[in-house]
């Protein structure tokens, strides 16, 4: 096919309805499965051999018009017999879970939350932050999600611009919270301890209490939901297409975080894909929760899509990830979210040895590249333990509300992350040019699936950097590196943004090399990725110092490492520090990190945290002693 014949061919199919789409869907579904005889055009976006894979149902499936709560009400009405949510052994039905979204909402509304204003929430794992998130969806108020282990800065710059008044937090944020004063004023802030929903036997033999505080300004989770019990008015507000239900908050290709803002639709569209994908999940199965609700691969994979499929949700409020093992011989739950380093864990732990894992029906790696390897593990793993599965891959990105493409159990492929779900397409295109590469040509993946993100908070300029127009239809930019195989599965080769994960946690090298150079200690810094075989991937200082600074090298990394620590989350200090006279550069001038990553890879299991090294001269090494 022709480049202006491809581009015209595009342009039509842009201009399709939702039922002419589905017709057409439904239509390459009979070509790839060979039902149907006819030519492929050779490009994944057009031919999608990908829906060979899914039900017709699924293809014929609208996404619901209503909103997030809405959804999964109309669904669950006539199952509140069953169990929502187990916390820590206390068994809550889905009856208990809409009387008590009911409850808060009369108490925000009290409060005089009203449609359009953002609450925030710095909260764990467990039943009181479904019932908020819920809550604020029925009122039509948006829910903006951040990470409680975040500093009074990040807290001003997350809630200052939406002008966020209200925050539901546990009390490990108050000493934040109130240092907010000079910069910024919170009118209500709610207390809530990860124990209100805690089975009385754990408060009363584990000596346990939710913690509460009496201070002007601070309302304790209880006297917060009694301030609903005279609230008589309206609750629920009416669906409007395309509205925010959540912000969350992710990193885009200069690494700075970025609020992402998602709606009822894309909640909505991530369920529908999960439900009727061909997945063995089935109504009162368990899926175990221990993920951080301010990530979309927790809020939306793990609480909302769970909801939607009736199934026994196990939530966990703190999580250790060397707990795996320990946590998943206790549940043994049937489905499971979870990343890499984790299943490294699991496999290799001796009281997992003898384990029987025929309950697990879909154990997903997501958030993180899962390398070759430790995925032939897995499988041998699973396999001699009774596990009929392999490790489901996925990948996906906050933008579009976590997982894209998905590993069904009929369409496994090693190395691969799965296969687009039904009501997405992927395609891969010249970085430079936007024009789409054939099957097996490398080159950016690019996502259009309506579970995109509305835009990105405040930021304009990013959206229309991360958002592009190709043929009439809108595409995330992932700015990662893959291809596509003629039977339609997805292949990751790299990433061209520096984003590190760290256990789970996501780094931005470029928010630590800001305040590395902030400290007037260093005269360059770069921050780089090193497999480390703990942690997996973890961030590495790698330091130019002034010439009146040197000899001085462990202090100044001490006090590096005290100011990223009272600034950034602990997770962001890095593992190691290389101290060296001069960072590589490329042709044009720029940080060469390529060259840096590969050099350092030498250093991947030392102990030592502080380590001399030449980059100018690769075989000049010096550890410090």
């Amino acid at each position: 096919m022709k480049k202006e014949d491809l581009i015209a061919y595009k342009e039509k199919l842009s201009k399709l309805s939702n039922k002419e789409k589905k017709l057409r869907d439904l239509y390459l579904r009979k070509l790839s499965t060979g039902e149907y005889q006819g030519p492929m055009t050779g490009y994944a976006s057009i031919d999608k051999p990908w829906l060979k894979y899914f039900p017709i149902k699924g293809i014929k499936t609208d996404i619901p018009k209503t909103t997030a709560y809405g959804m999964i009400y109309d669904k669950r009405k006539d199952n509140k017999n069953y169990i929502a949510f187990d916390y820590l052994g206390n068994k809550i039905s889905y009856g208990t879970f809409f009387e008590n979204t009911t409850k808060v909402a009369k108490s925000l509304k009290s409060l005089g939350i009203k449609k359009g204003d953002y609450v925030t929430l710095a909260v764990p794992t467990c039943p009181e932050t479904a019932y908020v998130l819920y809550a604020l969806n029925r009122i039509g108020a948006i829910s903006n999600f951040i990470d409680p282990r975040l500093k009074e800065k990040d807290f001003v710059n997350k809630m200052k611009p939406i002008n966020s008044k209200t925050i539901i937090c546990i009390d490990m944020c108050i000493p934040e919270i109130k240092k907010m004063k000079n910069d910024y004023s919170i009118e209500n802030t709610i207390l809530l301890s990860p124990l209100e929903s805690a089975p009385k036997t754990i408060k009363l033999f584990g000596g346990l209490k939710s913690k509460k505080i009496k201070e002007n300004g601070i309302l304790n989770w209880q006297d917060f939901i009694k301030l609903g019990n005279n609230y008589n008015g309206e609750i629920d507000v009416e669906y409007e297409p395309n509205t925010v239900a959540s912000v969350v908050y992710t990193g885009g290709t200069t690494g700075n975080p970025k609020g992402v803002l998602l709606t009822n639709e894309n909640y909505n569209a991530m369920a529908i894909a999960q439900s009727e994908s061909g997945l063995d999940i089935n109504e009162k199965d368990t899926f175990l929760t221990f993920l951080p609700p301010f990530i979309a691969y927790c809020i939306v994979n793990s609480i909302h899509d769970p909801l939607y499929l009736g199934c026994e949700n196990i939530l966990l409020p703190m999580f250790d990830p060397k707990d795996f093992p320990k946590l998943m011989k206790k549940y043994k739950p049937n489905h499971v979210l979870s990343g890499p380093i984790l299943w490294d864990f699991f496999i290799n732990n001796k009281k997992i040895s003898k384990e029987d894992l025929s309950y697990l029906k879909s154990p997903v790696s997501g958030g993180d590249v899962l390398n070759p390897e430790l995925e032939i593990s897995i499988n041998d793993f699973f396999k001699k333990h009774n596990c009929n599965y392999n490790v489901l891959q996925g990948y996906g990105m906050t933008e579009v509300s976590s997982a894209a493409t998905y590993t069904l159990p009929n369409s496994y492929k090693p190395k691969s992350v799965g296969v687009p779900y039904f009501k997405n397409n992927i395609a891969i295109v010249d970085p430079d040019s936007n024009e789409e590469l054939k099957y097996n040509e490398k080159g950016e993946v690019l996502i259009s699936s309506p579970t995109m993100m509305k835009e990105y908070l405040n930021n304009i300029e990013s959206t229309n950097e991360i958002i592009t127009n190709i043929n009439g239809e809108r595409w995330i930019k992932t700015g990662d590196i893959g291809y596509i195989d003629n039977e339609g599965h997805l292949f990751i080769q790299g990433r061209i943004k520096r984003m590190i994960v760290r256990n789970g946690n996501k780094i931005f090298p470029s928010s630590i090399e800001e305040l590395i150079e902030k400290t007037g200690l260093v005269s360059r810094c770069a921050v780089v990725q090193m497999e480390d075989k703990d942690e997996r991937h973890v961030p590495i200082g790698i330091i130019v110092l002034d010439e009146n600074m040197r000899g001085q090298e462990q202090e100044i990394m001490n006090k590096i490492n005290e100011f990223i620590g009272k600034n950034m989350a602990d997770f962001n200090i890095p593992k190691k520090y290389i101290f060296t006279n001069e960072l590589p550069l490329t042709n044009i001038n720029k940080i060469d990190f390529k060259y840096i990553e590969s050099e350092i890879d030498k250093f991947k299991f030392e102990s030592e945290q502080l380590i001399f090294y030449d980059f100018d001269k690769p075989k000049t090494l010096k550890k410090n002693n």
